[in-house]
């Protein structure tokens, strides 16, 4: 089964990158998606794709998000961490 991760910033000391608490990014089958005008650091999604890749596809995804993965970016004095989920459903 393929499924849709939500990678949300839930804490951080700062972000030198201009984050915010609550910003997020999609990965899936469709690709990359984020809000209209929104960024991301790059090192955050970096250090957040090699983590997905693989399991998107296999059949313990859904327990595997059920465990609220948390990924921290790279700066450690930034402390930026991100929640991983299912992403809502997006209707055509």
């Amino acid at each position: 089964m393929s499924r849709t991760v939500r990678c949300t910033v839930s804490s951080m000391n700062y972000s030198a990158c201009g984050m915010k608490e609550g910003d997020w990014f999609d990965v899936g089958p469709d690709g990359f998606r984020m809000p209209d005008g929104a960024h991301f650091c790059y090192f955050a999604v970096a250090s957040v794709l090699p983590l997905i890749n693989g399991r998107i596809d296999s059949d313990d995804v859904d327990a595997w998000l059920d465990s609220s993965p948390v990924v921290q970016c790279p700066d450690p004095p930034e402390a930026l961490r991100m929640t991983l989920s299912r992403a809502p459903e997006v209707s055509a």
